[in-house]
């Protein structure tokens, strides 16, 4: 029985204990679909990404808590029922697909990881956006993730004023502490990294919260209060992408969701983040002179990455991939790949890049004709993001549940559209009623 002791017995006994605590969540979650999903987004927000556990025969993967808990909501609100297929669901078709082929045509080692983290965070983002709105108005789903966030957001300032930070006390043994369980700097001070792992990912995704919180079924002052709780937190980040994306946000929410936000509401939004952004400006301009080149360094570094892009194949992973003897992979010369856009092409190939940079395109069509919805617009608020750093920790998995949300609600017909970007509700039509679903029903450089 010596083969049972040791490491092996602590596994299966944390093995145990996950099935029955996931058993027991299912039971439960199953009988409120607004708690499953406030459940998910709550571990999300909250649940550091290193916190997870180790998957495969030697648990050299790893499965991050918000990704368990998706599999777990979306097992409880299941069946779903007048599903309509996407041409979002066809991007994540060819998304795994390319990530499956690519173990084939070469790197086996290296695309059976991108293979993994494709279905662990991206999938198990997206199937919970794609359900959620299906069982749960889509306006308490934007209720849900506004005050969710603005807790991330009041802790992110507590975290920049105190420069203590809760999250990293909670230790594992694991690499992915060792690689986020750190707290950055920017010229000297620490930035704000909440339970997200790295001052990017919270910027970045405390910036998509932006237009569904605008689209949340509060009062506007409720709302301005939020947005600019997170417009400020983004500041203690100290992450040029994460005020950028809010601000982009917030600018595209008040040019676009003119069915969500009234003139009266436009006007004193933008009065607002005005004000604050210049209240805050010397703050942020004192930090960056204090990094010195640090951040010029680092728009150089990222200019550079484009000497990758001939070494893309159609499909799989790039001829310039390789691992060195510790184990850490490289492209070419480059350890950090700090663009979404490129890492897509050296990890799944061109034609998954033209892909995705088309669903952008056409996100960004919707949003000038006027016809995006809410999740649609925090997606196109992100591009600037998506080229300029990768998906990583819970960013990687926000990204992809508002994705699968934004497939969800563009397909929402007209006569349901009030619902759908949180305006006080009217009687729908049995049909549109029932369209609508059931109500209640890798690390970047800093």
């Amino acid at each position: 029985m010596d083969f049972l002791s040791g490491a092996l017995v602590d596994r299966m006994l944390l093995l145990a204990v996950a099935v029955g605590v996931a058993a027991l969540g299912f039971l439960v979650l199953r009988r409120s679909p607004k708690l499953a999903v406030a459940t998910w987004i709550v571990v999300l927000c909250f649940a550091p990404i290193w916190a997870g556990f180790g998957i495969g025969f030697n648990g050299n993967y790893y499965l991050p808590p918000a990704s368990a808990a998706a599999f777990l909501v979306v097992a409880a609100l299941l069946p779903i029922r007048r599903f309509r297929l996407s041409w979002m669901d066809a991007l994540m078709t060819l998304v795994v697909v390319a990530a499956l082929c690519s173990i084939l045509v070469g790197n086996a080692g290296i695309a059976l990881g991108a293979a993994i983290i494709v279905v662990t965070y991206f999938v198990a983002g997206y199937i919970v956006g794609r359900v959620a709105p299906l069982r749960v108005d889509p306006a308490w789903v934007h209720g849900a993730i506004a005050v969710t966030f603005t807790i991330v957001a009041v802790l992110a300032i507590i975290e920049g004023l105190t420069h203590w930070n809760p999250f990293v006390l909670l230790k594992t043994g694991n690499s992915l502490y060792s690689i986020w369980g750190t707290i950055q700097e920017r010229g000297g001070v620490p930035r704000a990294e909440g339970a997200f792992g790295h001052s990017i990912a919270l910027g970045a995704s405390l910036a998509m919260a932006v237009p569904l919180t605008l689209a949340s079924p509060f009062r506007l002052w409720v709302r301005c209060l939020m947005v600019l709780t997170m417009v400020v937190a983004t500041v203690y980040t100290f992450s040029r992408i994460g005020m950028i994306s809010a601000l982009l946000g917030v600018a595209l929410s008040v040019l676009f969701m003119r069915d969500a936000i009234s003139r009266r509401a436009r006007i004193a939004i933008t009065t607002a983040v005005v004000i604050v952004s210049a209240v805050l400006f010397p703050l942020v301009s004192a930090v960056f002179d204090d990094a010195g080149s640090e951040a010029t360094e680092s728009a150089d570094y990222r200019g550079d990455l484009t000497s990758l892009f001939g070494t893309m194949n159609l499909v799989g992973v790039a001829q310039s991939a390789q691992k060195n003897s510790a184990g850490s992979l490289y492209f070419g010369n480059f350890r950090s790949i700090d663009s979404q856009l490129i890492l897509t092409g050296l990890t799944n190939g061109l034609i998954v890049l033209i892909a995705v940079v088309v669903a952008l395109a056409f996100g960004i069509l919707l949003v000038i004709r006027g016809k995006a919805s809410p999740a649609t617009i925090a997606l196109v608020a992100q591009i600037p993001a998506f080229a300029t750093v990768a998906l990583i920790t819970q960013y990687s998995i926000f990204v992809w549940f508002i994705a699968g949300l934004a497939a969800t609600t563009q397909l929402a017909p007209d006569s349901s559209r009030l619902l759908v970007l949180g305006r006080p509700h009217r009687r729908l039509e049995p049909a549109a009623a029932a369209a609508a679903g059931p109500p209640g029903a890798a690390p970047d450089r800093p």
